[in-house]
């Protein structure tokens, strides 16, 4: 199966390879990544095949409605606006803000009941992070540089006492 080019080998597993931002304030990527040297990259986690199999389909259908509409994705960028044929022309991607309204009108579909708190992006990798945060064996380093953080900051951020694991964890001191 043929992946865009972003999604490499790492190991046994694809991951993306993620070098450069977007600033949705200037239209354009910062040649960087946020608060890294530029030529850094970072990896993400990696990438499961239902997930790789769906980024897949996507990237064939966007390249159909390119080609349906005389669009050339000139930059190959996997997530292009194709909401918007003049930004899609520019090459211009996804926004976290599109993909936060599409969130909002999901969870009103699904009848997420969420305490009138909105689920964006950035909540759904907060609680990607403190999974891993709380996952028993985790490499707290590895998870971190993953994300993109510090140890510190990912420690500080996202590893928390899980309340729910009170009694296993008196077991097990008790037991020894």
């Amino acid at each position: 199966m043929d992946y865009p080019y972003l999604i490499i080998n790492d190991g046994k597993f694809k991951v993306f390879q993620i070098n450069d931002s977007w600033s949705e304030k200037e239209k354009h990527l910062n040649g960087h990544l946020k608060s890294r040297p530029r030529g850094e990259f970072r990896l993400t986690l990696p990438l499961s095949e239902p997930l790789l199999q769906l980024l897949n389909k996507f990237h064939y259908h966007q390249l159909e409605l390119l080609k349906e509409n005389g669009l050339v994705n000139v930059n190959e960028r996997i997530m292009l606006n194709v909401s918007d044929y003049s930004l899609c022309s520019l090459g211009y991607p996804v926004t976290q803000k599109s993909m936060n309204e599409m969130l909002k009108k999901i969870c009103k579909k699904v009848n997420v009941q969420n305490n009138n708190l909105n689920v964006t992006m950035y909540t759904c990798r907060h609680t990607v992070a403190t999974k891993l945060g709380n996952t028993p064996g985790m490499s707290y380093p590895w998870a971190a540089s993953r994300l993109g953080h510090s140890l510190k900051m990912f420690m500080r951020t996202y590893v928390h006492v899980d309340e729910d694991r009170n009694e296993e964890m008196l077991d097990l001191i008790s037991s020894n």
